[in-house]
């Protein structure tokens, strides 16, 4: 069973998907530290520099954002032909310029946020993609008919000039409902064109994460069975976005008076969502160390010492952390390069045995993962895209 809390505190919201009473994903929506990765700002460029390929751009926040030459240039299908840059971002780019961009990745303590000029605007079905010809389709929609009628409908319906992705959501969806979609979405477009091309003075053009919007497009989906919060206003604006979403099934909703987190006894699970170290029921333990570059996660035996050859062991132990890993990358939104140090083994077919449990997991996360599989220093490696809650 799939439940949505969205519990309501005085400063912040809490947002926790929850299977057979299990916290699998956690979010908080804080104003004050809000995630800005999709919003979309007027921009003015402070430096361009030819030996970085990049420029530096001033989108309003306390550092100048980051844009690389492959995100200054038009997208092309790297599926059909390899894109090439082989100039200087000054010919693209120049010093005090106005230039509309999206932020990509989130600022740190040491750098600004990365931005792209290749925009997404994500809707119910469709994400669309100004400036570009692309039309792909989620990996998650497996039917092959369904796939070709999706991929035609939503090439004949896109204006030219636009490119699309077709999101899990818009499978077995009516014409009709993509049609609404898409025609939403180019006419936010073209709003956002009309404020840029106006606009004087850096600012922000859109924001991705209204929250109301956000929990609906994307935590409201055909896999949910229930969502609860504590908030009247939360409860009637995502009663009213589901009403306008056509769902093959009724999703139950209730109001309650309290905090959620702590009536259902959840308190204990949201707090170990940020520890290092997580305990696995054979007595085996992994870390997880998250760095600016990359997440590295160990798995170790710990207590656990087997009771056959060491390999078993291994393996038992391996296992068990698989199911672990995939299930905390996901409870934490962990995004970008994920390494893992699994405990050695001899066998080939025993790594694969993990590498295809940790596959397996993957297909219930809604955010794209890449597994690579063993590297040649027997570390598994794989990459996971934000979820962008």
């Amino acid at each position: 069973m799939s439940e949505l809390i969205v519990n309501k505190k005085a400063n912040s919201v809490e947002l926790c998907v929850l299977e057979d009473n299990s916290v699998c994903e956690l979010y908080t929506y804080d104003k004050e530290n809000e995630n800005i990765v999709g919003n979309i700002y007027v921009g003015t460029i402070k430096n361009v520099v030819d030996g970085m390929q990049a420029a530096f751009i001033d989108i309003g926040l306390k550092k100048n954002a980051f844009i690389s030459l492959k995100d200054a240039v038009p997208k092309v299908d790297v599926t059909k032909e390899e894109q090439v840059v082989d100039f200087k971002i000054s010919s693209v780019l120049s010093e005090n310029e106005k230039i509309l961009v999206q932020v990509k990745k989130m600022p740190t303590a040491e750098k600004g946020a990365r931005v792209s000029t290749h925009i997404t605007i994500p809707g119910d079905y469709i994400v669309i993609m100004p400036n570009t010809s692309i039309v792909t389709i989620s990996q998650k929609i497996y039917q092959n008919a369904e796939k070709e009628r999706l991929l035609n409908l939503v090439k004949s319906l896109l204006p030219e000039g636009f490119g699309a992705i077709v999101r899990t959501d818009a499978e077995n969806i009516s014409d009709d409902k993509i049609k609404a979609d898409i025609q939403e979405l180019v006419e936010k477009w073209s709003t956002i064109m009309i404020d840029y091309q106006q606009s004087k003075e850096v600012t922000l053009l859109y924001d991705e994460h209204e929250l109301i919007s956000k929990i609906g497009r994307e935590l409201v989906t055909q896999r949910l069975d229930k969502i609860y919060t504590n908030n009247k206003q939360i409860f009637e604006g995502v009663q009213s976005y589901i009403s306008k979403k056509s769902f093959l099934k009724q999703i139950d909703m209730e109001l309650l008076n309290s905090d959620i987190i702590k009536k259902f006894g959840l308190e204990n699970q949201v707090l170990n969502a940020n520890n290092k170290k997580i305990w696995l029921k054979c007595g085996g333990y992994i870390v997880i160390d998250k760095t600016e570059a990359l997440t590295a996660v160990d798995v170790n035996s710990g207590k656990y010492v087997g009771n056959s050859n060491l390999e078993e062991t291994a393996l038992i132990v391996n296992k068990e952390a698989a199911y672990e890993i995939m299930k905390q990358v996901r409870l934490r939104d962990i995004s970008g390069i994920v390494v893992v140090d699994y405990i050695d083994l001899q066998k080939k077919d025993d790594q694969a045995e993990i590498v295809k449990i940790m596959e397996n997991e993957a297909v219930k996360d809604r955010s794209k993962i890449d597994i690579k599989g063993y590297t040649k220093l027997n570390l598994v490696e794989f990459t996971r895209k934000m979820t962008n809650i």
